[in-house]
């Protein structure tokens, strides 16, 4: 395995630090087009890429919105690698410490994306610039890609993808405890809207209380819904999941309702069409609720999930290398969804892997272990240099 030298771990210590200094938060779609969020990161890279010597092609998805794919010329694989991480982070609201000063403490550099993505973005790219430094690179035509609105539903991958990019397979950074990951479940999310007749609080009888049909989509939802959904379950996901995040109703203390809105996040276990269980929520809700309201059921939000084999070659390689480094000897799986959804449902080899633990981001005072950053950076580099004039992502070398 590869360890960093000191003025090496400065190097993406460095990187990191100027990436987190960047606000690349988002808080909602129309804020993050008001603001074109990703364009200040988008044009730190671009320099950043270019002076990798890579050429850099950018698909404004929205103003200001970019995705980056970047390659160095000379390289003509047959098969290609991408190394890829998200551009934007969650929104700053709520944090404890200053978001973008990049502090570090006791080992651990602290800000708004620090974790979730850029360590990943740092360690991918202070690796393929060590490795084309050495002249050592694998005979695969690598990619660095750096996608726009991930955290808003992978928005950037889906575009990407009806762009026509493909890549042989794909490293996708996401605070895995530099672990390797080969599955997590597809979220669907839906919005039901119970519409009932309103009336005087004081008659309650005369009208028909939206919110009263409402408790009984939650009852739904935590009972049948929920046994429906461990019909099928996955070796590394378990089960899919159901819950209630969200409920909005009512406007005055002293009116019967006549609408009221909840919001469902459900997790659903890979290879499951969620078209299938779609109409499958809107049947067996109608046959619970009954005849006491009327409900509208819409889609907030839909991924596919991911599902690599265990066996292919990218994954075979970076699980021995993640062995030797934090004892990893088998893949797991996680419950989140991330841009392998995307790229995986368009046929590209995908996993997950990079610098953190989830149960640090989106957090109050996020953080990046710096012990993380660095062993990402070499794992990543030792997979790069150890194929050297090979293939990575081929089954026969």
């Amino acid at each position: 395995m590869r360890q960093l030298t000191d003025s090496q771990k400065q190097r993406v210590r460095d990187l990191l630090a100027e990436l987190v200094h960047i606000d690349s938060a988002v808080s909602s779609q129309a804020q993050a087009r008001r603001d074109r969020t990703e364009e200040r990161i988008a044009a730190f890279l671009t320099d950043h890429l270019v002076g990798m010597g890579m050429t850099v092609e950018r698909q404004e998805v929205e103003p200001g919105r970019p995705n980056l794919m970047a390659h160095w010329p000379d390289q003509t694989g047959a098969a290609s690698l991408m190394l890829e991480a998200h551009m934007d982070t969650v929104t700053v609201e709520g944090m404890i410490i200053e978001p973008f000063r990049a502090q570090i403490r006791d080992g651990r550099m602290y800000g708004r994306g620090a974790c979730d993505t850029k360590g990943g973005m740092a360690a991918f790219l202070t690796a393929l610039a060590l490795a084309r430094e050495e002249g050592r690179l694998p005979a695969d035509k690598l990619y660095f890609v750096a996608t726009m609105s991930e955290e808003t539903g992978c928005h950037g991958a889906a575009a990407l993808m009806e762009h026509g990019f493909r890549t042989t397979a794909a490293i996708v950074g996401e605070p895995t405890r530099c672990e390797v990951v080969t599955c997590h479940k597809a979220p669907l999310w839906l919005e039901v809207q119970t519409r009932g007749r309103s009336c005087h609080a004081s008659m309650p009888e005369c009208g028909r209380n939206a919110i009263e049909v409402m408790a009984r989509v939650v009852d739904f939802v935590h009972g049948p819904w929920t046994a429906y959904l461990g019909r099928r379950t996955h070796a590394l996901l378990g089960r899919s999941t159901a819950v209630v995040t969200q409920i909005d109703g009512g406007s005055k203390i002293n009116i019967v309702p006549a609408r009221c809105r909840a919001r469902i996040d459900s997790r659903l276990v890979p290879d499951w069409p969620n078209t299938q269980v779609m109409a499958d929520f809107e049947r067996m809700l109608t046959e619970h609720v009954g005849g006491s309201g009327h409900c509208e059921v819409a889609i907030v939000e839909s991924q596919p999930g991911l599902d690599t084999d265990a066996g292919v070659p990218l994954a075979t390689k970076l699980l021995h290398l993640c062995e030797e480094v934090n004892g990893q000897d088998a893949p797991r799986g996680v419950n989140y969804f991330a841009d392998t959804g995307p790229f995986s449902q368009a046929g590209i080899t995908s996993v997950l892997f990079g610098p953190g633990d989830i149960a640090q981001a989106h957090t109050a005072d996020e953080y990046l272990d710096l012990e993380q950053l660095y062993q990402a950076t070499e794992v990543t580099l030792t997979l790069l240099t150890e194929h050297a004039g090979r293939s990575i992502v081929s089954p026969n070398d």
